[in-house]
């Protein structure tokens, strides 16, 4: 008979409820515990949602014997705080990014991890993606030559989508909550270290303020890449490739302008407030907005019933890897290749990505003794490129990297 992972959720919030969508009814996986320090209601939501023990305190759901794993997704200030607890009581841990504020933080949790032997799995990012890890497949092959650079933009609404200022001071907006995505895409395909970090951030915006655009330039061993990301809500990078959502989901190609739109109603003195509450009825777990939890099914049947209408491969921007002998580009459903003669699309299986390989890697690491492939030295390596960008941008000079590790093929999920 299968092992079954017992899950544990650390938080309530608009994280959970996203999470939950997608990993509910997972085989071999069983959402058992939540805890959160104020939500009262969204616990015992959870309690009737999933039969489980619920707990007001994050120490408790830690020390219960029906949990093998937690699923951290409070506040980013307290991630490094709950998972060295989670791991003190030898459970596994799957960090929402950003993995932590700091390197120091960062480098605490990985010494908990190895001291205490659990498995600490940083997600959400979009490494996971099925056509990212055919890019990287390729470039290893060699049948284009040697990798020489890679692009990658996005274009977005995110800054002003229903988060308070407060919500995006505490990841320097983009550059801690979006940028890891871009950046563990890079790095995946690069080969894992980056030698060092040269870039710049804007605000650009009197009503927001935090960080919501950004360049910059990372160079390899033997190649670069520059990373650009831009939230603010004008030019939208979908428009490049027939409005193809993030998830995959069709894209409204208003939808910029209506997120920006949106938000301009609740300019003034009380805007903020009336964002949480806003938030509070609508977005988060347990609210009176959000739909019940989806019916139980598998990995396979959630293939073949993609959510939020789900049509091709999900997209975060566009990526362009070059080769001396050619460029690679995602396309609605693979990629393309485009060779010395030829331009080819190569189809890629959707696959299980997102919150769903966050679990099935985890459980193959717990249960089947498969190597961990987005481990925590992997998520303080892209904490550290992230971090470097803020540290260039405030100090005008290069920041050379210490903490990058190399990736592991054999880790990759199996395409």
């Amino acid at each position: 008979m299968a092992e079954t992972l017992r899950l544990g959720f650390a938080g309530l919030s608009m994280d959970a409820t996203k999470v939950l969508s997608q990993v509910t009814g997972l085989p071999n996986m069983k959402l058992v515990a939540a805890a959160d320090t104020k939500r009262t209601a969204a616990l015992e939501r959870f309690r009737t949602d999933f039969d489980a023990e619920v707990f007001d305190d994050i120490e408790n759901l830690c020390r219960s014997p029906r949990v093998d794993a937690i699923y951290i997704a409070t506040s980013p200030a307290l991630h490094a705080e709950h998972a060295i607890l989670a791991a003190s009581h030898r459970k596994h841990v799957i960090i929402e990014k950003p993995m932590a504020l700091n390197l120091d933080d960062a480098e605490r949790m990985n010494d908990a991890a190895e001291k205490h032997g659990i498995k600490l799995l940083c997600g959400h990012t979009h490494s996971f993606d099925a056509p990212v890890r055919k890019m990287r497949e390729i470039v290893r092959s060699g049948e284009l030559g040697q990798l020489c650079m890679i692009n990658t933009w996005n274009y977005n609404e995110f800054m002003y989508r229903r988060f308070t200022n407060q919500d995006l001071e505490a990841t320097h907006g983009i550059v801690l909550n979006q940028l890891p995505h871009q950046i563990d895409i890079v790095r995946l395909i690069g080969g894992g270290r980056v030698k060092s970090v040269r870039g710049i951030v804007g605000i650009w915006d009197a009503t927001r303020t935090s960080e919501g655009a950004s360049v910059a330039f990372l160079e390899f061993s033997d190649a670069a890449a520059t990373v650009v990301y831009n939230g603010r809500g004008y030019f939208d990078t979908a428009e490049l490739f027939g409005w193809v959502g993030e998830g995959g989901q069709p894209r409204a190609p208003d939808t910029n302008l209506k997120a920006r739109r949106n938000l301009s109603e609740f300019g003034g003195r009380n805007g903020e407030r009336r964002l949480e509450e806003l938030r509070e009825r609508d977005m988060r777990y347990g609210a009176k907005g959000v739909a019940e939890v989806p019916s139980h099914h598998g990995w396979e049947e959630q293939q073949q019933r993609p959510p939020r209408d789900e049509v091709h491969q999900p997209f975060f921007g566009i990526t362009v890897v070059t080769c001396e002998r050619g460029d690679i580009r995602q396309s609605p459903d693979g990629l393309f290749v485009y060779g010395e003669n030829t331009k080819r699309e190569i189809a890629v299986s959707r696959g299980v990505r997102g919150r769903q390989a966050e679990i099935k890697e985890l459980y193959d690491a717990v249960f089947n003794g498969r190597p961990l492939f987005h481990d925590g030295r992997w998520g303080e390596a892209t904490l550290e490129v992230c971090l470097g960008i803020l540290h260039s941008a405030q100090h005008g000079k290069e920041i050379m990297m210490s903490h990058q590790v190399t990736v592991d093929d054999a880790a990759l999920m199996p395409l």
